[in-house]
């Protein structure tokens, strides 16, 4: 079997006829760019917590004169905004992540009542069960 680029020559002598694909074709690259922000996401979330701390700061900008001094240069709509966004972008990773914890706990409940049947097949088959009290 002879290689040539992506895909694999079957057959004798290098045929050409019998060429197939040695691997799935090419994702589109809008959907790498969904499957990568959203391993970012699931990796980043605890993102809301930065989101609550900064907006508990803004607010303590609002409350105390020393703080409105010291971090005045916070207090700017462009700052809330970041303090939503991350709020935001939290949530939904932690939503996200939540979502591929219950794939994973499907996917084993699955493997297990597969085993479960498994053995319940292996097993001899009992004529008498015990009596329920």
């Amino acid at each position: 079997m002879a290689s040539t680029g992506g895909h694999q020559v079957e057959g004798h002598k290098g045929d050409v006829l019998a060429l197939r694909a040695s691997r799935r074709p090419e994702p589109s690259a809008l959907k790498v760019f969904w499957r990568t922000f959203l391993k970012i996401l699931v990796r980043l979330r605890y993102l809301g917590l930065a989101g609550y701390g900064l907006e508990w700061l803004l607010e303590a900008v609002h409350s105390s004169h020393r703080l409105h001094k010291l971090l005045g240069f916070v207090n700017t709509p462009r700052v809330h905004l970041i303090a939503i966004t991350l709020v935001l972008a939290g949530h939904i990773a932690e939503h996200v992540h939540q979502e591929e914890e219950n794939h994973h706990q499907e996917a084993h409940l699955a493997s297990l009542q597969a085993e479960i049947e498994k053995r319940r097949a292996a097993s001899p088959v009992r004529l008498h069960s015990a009596p329920c009290l």
